[in-house]
């Protein structure tokens, strides 16, 4: 995580996958805009509707200017980005007191700066009230819960994927003895994925999955392996990082990740896909070619059922120009 909170307004954040567009679209825009013209168009109220009201006081006035400042106050605090240790959202304190049960998780308060652990989410959860109404919380201690909550739900995993890669160490192919400073086997043995498979009631295939994650950050991606535990990054983006990387010498993943990480927990994962497929090309540029040319030879398409019952349709490896043009072009009869 950055050294020192990022600047309240990172921009688009160097995000690849943000669409460029204006924030409020052109329909919204218009819809506002008539919304304003049928206000003044309005009837005016009578000369004598008035009569008997009083003018408020100086001390009115400014209560009134004091609940609009909040209100704006409040605005303000919701919006301004990923919340968290060292991002933009909560790069800024904002004025005033709360005596709401999840006070400290408002912008730039304690628990809003705390990274992942148990101990947050002992908090985080009597945040919520014994009903879960969340009663006196306003909306950007409410999303400074989320935020924390999603910090929380990144470390549990971080805490997880250790347990794997023990297992993974437990488990090793005759001939594959611990190595390295993780102590980690390369190859693992042939019925660890179906063991691990049968205890969490997942497929085999995400047992793979996780005992290869579980590997690569335990022996190759230390960075990752520390922003999953803090709450920076989610699984998900871990995930993204492992598979870009996975064919890299250790140096080189590292390298690759250091690209990343430092902007990884407020881009989208679209967005990370896209930087750290930038990193990798800067720091191995022909394994990154050579990667792109094994994996376009095993070229496919696949169907599967979709919840609904219907089928999906899904081209894979295929060269990006003629992708669609490959799908289109099969046959229009009934699948085999």
């Amino acid at each position: 995580m950055p050294p020192e909170p990022v600047p309240a307004d990172p921009g688009r954040d160097d995000n690849p996958a943000w669409p460029d567009r204006d924030p409020i679209s052109a329909a919204d825009r218009e819809a506002w805009l008539d919304h304003l013209v049928a206000s003044d168009d309005a009837p005016e109220p009578e000369e004598d509707e008035y009569e008997d009201v009083e003018p408020l006081t100086a001390g009115e006035l400014a209560e009134i200017r004091a609940a609009a400042a909040d209100e704006l106050l409040a605005i303000d605090a919701a919006t301004t980005g990923r919340r968290g240790p060292g991002t933009a959202g909560s790069a800024r304190v904002f004025p005033g007191e709360s005596s709401s049960p999840a006070a400290s998780f408002g912008p730039g308060m304690v628990l809003d700066l705390t990274p992942g652990s148990a101990g947050l989410a002992v908090a985080v959860d009597a945040a919520a009230g014994d009903d879960d109404s969340f009663a006196g919380v306003s909306d950007a201690e409410l999303l400074g819960v989320l935020c924390a909550w999603d910090r929380v739900e990144a470390h549990a995993a971080a805490r997880k994927l250790p347990a794997v890669a023990e297992l993974y160490r437990r488990r090793p192919e005759p001939g594959c003895e611990p190595q390295g400073p993780a102590r980690m086997p390369m190859v693992c043995e042939e019925f660890t994925a179906a063991e691990l498979a049968a205890a969490l009631g997942e497929s085999r295939g995400r047992a793979e999955e996780l005992l290869g994650c579980a590997w690569e950050l335990a022996a190759r991606l230390p960075g990752t392996a520390a922003a999953l535990r803090d709450g920076v990054i989610s699984r998900a983006k871990a995930e993204i990082i492992v598979r870009a990387t996975q064919f890299l010498d250790p140096a080189e993943a590292a390298a690759a990740e250091g690209l990343v990480l430092g902007r990884a927990g407020r881009l989208t994962p679209p967005g990370l896909r896209a930087a750290i497929g930038r990193a990798v090309m800067q720091v191995a540029p022909e394994k990154a070619r050579k990667r792109r040319e094994q994996a376009a030879k095993d070229a496919r398409v696949q169907r599967w059922a979709e919840d609904s019952g219907n089928a999906a349709l899904m081209g894979r490896e295929l060269p990006s120009a003629e992708c669609w043009r490959r799908i289109s072009g099969l046959p229009r009869g009934r699948p085999s």
